[in-house]
């Protein structure tokens, strides 16, 4: 018998079985499902209704590359729900699920994979806010959804931890972790699910040494033409102090012409972001949709950022602490040093932003990244006007009127994986929009 017989005929057998009746209400609504195969695990929001013992319904992608979006059918065995996979209306698998619980548990076969799923009622625990302090004692250098959790926290709670700087020294200049942007978390948020937005806002970040190091012996290749030629000093010094009272800069050993030079603190974050789709493993020096190494220097105290969810708990990470940074970071590093941080999770559920956005008091802040300096400012370009659209309801020839009046431009950072340049909007301009269409997604 063909696969697909074999689904007809058990769903001939389910519609011949008792109705589940009352029972069959409390496998209605939604639901957070993960599927586990030797493959991987995935995690999506699934809908369901139950009606006269049969169930429909749909779900996210179950595949591990997050693929598919699903549509879901079937019907009440017993105690159980008998269910059918299907994709653009061709079955891709079945499972069996029964409560245990609070939770649904069974499992199934999904493209030929045998599966293992778990479904737990949506949303975060019903409890007051919390401030934790998190004293980290083991550092990541990837984004990926293969870290298990360092600490648990739900929407609305407050962590105040630490970061090492970009070589993995702390706040006594010792070495803790492996160069490369070594990251504190992962942090699992509760409730947090693929499709979700999570909200981040820097509460505090303050330097907790007196040093930094930045290399300044010539320009980083990528900011600049090529055949452009350098001559490096010899004696020059990546060494600053920080005056921390002062909120100044200054290189520890300057030579003559720099003797003068101080440049204003402005702590922020370097490296910033949630794990990547399916089993990726990126980098803490790269940058992509899931954040990442955005080197942005608008990235600091009072700034709320939003990334989209790709994994159960959102799984955040941070570092790559700097006390000033340039434009560009055409150095190839900024003030690197470690930091104090206090930070807020929030989460929206669903409406997944299409790339990482930020915001201050003044301004809205959308970012571009791509595989060169063009690519990523026509990206922002796009990114600014889809949010426009998302957000404010506006037609193409709206949001083009309004950009060509308004945007502004900064370039991030065009020395991590791949350059970053953020668009610009300031508030005071939006507000003459009127009320957004959609919340803070």
């Amino acid at each position: 018998m063909r696969p697909t017989q074999m689904i007809a005929a058990l769903l001939m057998l389910l519609v011949s079985a008792p109705a589940f009746g009352q029972a069959g209400r409390q496998f209605a609504g939604e639901w957070d499902v993960t599927a586990t195969s030797s493959q991987g695990t995935a995690a999506a929001r699934l809908v369901l209704s139950v009606a006269q013992g049969q169930v429909s319904g749909t779900s996210g992608p179950l595949d591990t590359n997050m693929y598919w979006p699903l549509e879901v059918t079937g019907a009440g065995n017993g105690d159980a729900l008998l269910l059918t996979f299907s994709f653009d209306g061709e079955p891709i698998g079945t499972a069996r699920v029964a409560p245990s619980g609070e939770q649904l548990q069974g499992s199934g076969t999904l493209y030929g994979t045998p599966v293992r799923l778990v479904a737990s009622r949506p949303g975060a625990p019903n409890r007051p806010e919390i401030m934790h302090r998190f004293a980290p004692t083991e550092y990541q250098l990837h984004f990926s959804s293969r870290i298990g959790p360092a600490l648990v926290i739900a929407p609305g709670d407050t962590v105040v931890t630490s970061t090492l700087d970009n070589e993995g020294r702390d706040a006594q200049g010792v070495f803790r972790a492996m160069p490369g942007n070594p990251l504190t978390g992962p942090f699992y948020v509760e409730g947090a699910m693929p499709g979700d937005t999570l909200v981040v806002r820097l509460v505090g970040i303050e330097l907790d040494r007196n040093s930094a190091h930045m290399y300044g012996r010539q320009l980083d290749a990528r900011a600049l033409p090529s055949g452009y030629a350098q001559v490096a000093d010899a004696e020059a010094d990546r060494a600053w102090r920080l005056d921390r009272e002062g909120g100044v800069a200054r290189p520890a050993r300057p030579g003559e012409r720099l003797t003068n030079l101080a440049v204003p603190l402005q702590p922020m974050i370097g490296s910033i972001g949630v794990a990547p789709p399916g089993n990726q493993s990126i980098s803490a020096g790269d940058v992509g949709f899931h954040g990442g190494n955005l080197d942005y220097n608008r990235i600091s105290a009072g700034t709320t950022l939003y990334f989209p969810v790709f994994q159960p708990g959102a799984l955040l990470s941070l570092g790559d602490g700097h006390a000033a940074q340039g434009d560009g970071e055409i150095s190839g590093q900024g003030l690197e040093t470690s930091t104090a941080v206090t930070f807020r999770v929030d989460l929206i559920r669903g409406g997944a932003p299409r790339q990482p956005w930020a915001e201050d008091d003044r301004e809205v802040m959308i970012s571009g990244i791509g595989n060169s300096l063009d690519d990523a400012l026509d990206m922002a370009t796009a990114n600014a006007a889809l949010w426009l659209k998302d957000r404010y309801g506006l037609s193409d020839s709206e949001a083009a009127t309004f950009l060509g009046a308004v945007i502004s431009y900064d370039i991030a950072s065009i020395v991590s994986g791949r350059p970053h340049v953020v668009a610009r909007l300031g508030k005071a301009a939006l507000d003459q929009l009127g009320a957004p269409a959609r919340r803070n997604e």
